[in-house]
C-alpha cells in the first residue's frame, strides 16, 4: 500500500484513494481491493453505470439469495456478485451517483441483527 494517499470518496462499504507517488487509485469495497491506474478506472466507472439493477433482479426473482447482481471482473475466473445497495454504494463510491445524502443511520442500514431492549 502506497503512503502518500488521499481519501477522494467514501461510502459505509467501502473508499476510493489516490497514491500521489505511483499514481494509482485504490478501491476497497466491502473485502474486496482493486488497484487501477486511470484509464482502467474510468472504464470500471463506464462498466458499473451501464449495469441494469432491474434486469438482474427480474432475472434472479427466483433466487433466495440477497444478492444477484453480476459484475465481470479484468480477471476470466473471477465475477463478483452485489445486491441492490451494494451497487448504488458503489456508484457513488465511483462518482456515478452524486447524490450523496448525509442522512442519520436507520436501524435497516445496519447489516446485522439489532437487538432493542
Amino acid at each position: 500500500m502506497c503512503q502518500k494517499s488521499k481519501i477522494l470518496s467514501r461510502v459505509k462499504n467501502g473508499e476510493l484513494s489516490i497514491c500521489y507517488i505511483c499514481q494509482n487509485y485504490n478501491l476497497v469495497f466491502n473485502n474486496i481491493f482493486f488497484q487501477f491506474d486511470e484509464v482502467q478506472l474510468n472504464k470500471f466507472r463506464q462498466y458499473i453505470s451501464k449495469i441494469e439493477i432491474n434486469y438482474w433482479m427480474n432475472h434472479s426473482s427466483c433466487s433466495t439469495q440477497r444478492r444477484k447482481i453480476p459484475v465481470e471482473t479484468f480477471h476470466q475466473n473471477l465475477i463478483l456478485i452485489f445486491d441492490n445497495y451494494e451497487i448504488e454504494q458503489l456508484k457513488i463510491l465511483l462518482g456515478i451517483n452524486n447524490n450523496k445524502s448525509f442522512d442519520i443511520l436507520k436501524s435497516s442500514d445496519v447489516d446485522y441483527s439489532l437487538v432493542l431492549n
